[in-house]
């Protein structure tokens, strides 16, 4: 019978990546923590977007080419809770992410707030996220930020 300490432990190591994966840019890192494939639900961050289920290639490669429109980003996620049922478990964390990116007119900080409703699976490879979803409660700064960002990963910027 696994360990809860230790599942929670590795659990709390993937989250870990999953901000400072993003932040560092660290691709090849940062996709590692994903299941194949994973849902996605940002719908409490962009209303109208529907959850879906994607390879995590494809997840990795849509949330690089928006971050990377960013000069620097920092996620901290904190007030981790973790439920664990034998090879699935849940996260629920609150976060807090800043955005930089200049060339606006106006200040070139956005920042956002949210919850994480998490889910992850053990695998042969240890604990992989395969449920990400983001509720966004609330927004300070420049949207604009956030907009632009979305402009230049479409290659209208």
């Amino acid at each position: 019978m696994p360990d809860k300490l230790l599942d929670e432990s590795a659990i709390r190591a993937v989250m870990d990546r999953y901000g400072s994966g993003v932040d560092d840019r660290d691709w090849a890192d940062w996709a590692a923590i994903f299941d194949d494939p994973l849902e996605v639900d940002f719908s409490g961050m962009t209303p109208g977007l529907k959850p879906a289920t994607v390879s995590r290639d494809k997840h990795v490669a849509r949330a690089s080419a928006l971050i990377g429109q960013f000069d620097a980003t920092q996620h901290m996620i904190t007030n981790v809770q973790l439920r664990v049922a034998g090879d699935a478990a849940t996260c629920r964390a609150t976060m807090r992410a800043e955005h930089w990116i200049s060339g606006l007119r106006g200040a070139g900080r956005y920042t956002m707030f949210g919850v994480y409703e998490n889910g992850f699976r053990r695998t042969a490879a240890g604990w992989r996220l395969s449920r990400l979803a983001l509720r966004v409660v609330r927004e300070e700064g420049n949207t604009e930020v956030w907009a632009e960002a979305q402009r230049r990963a479409r290659g209208a910027g």
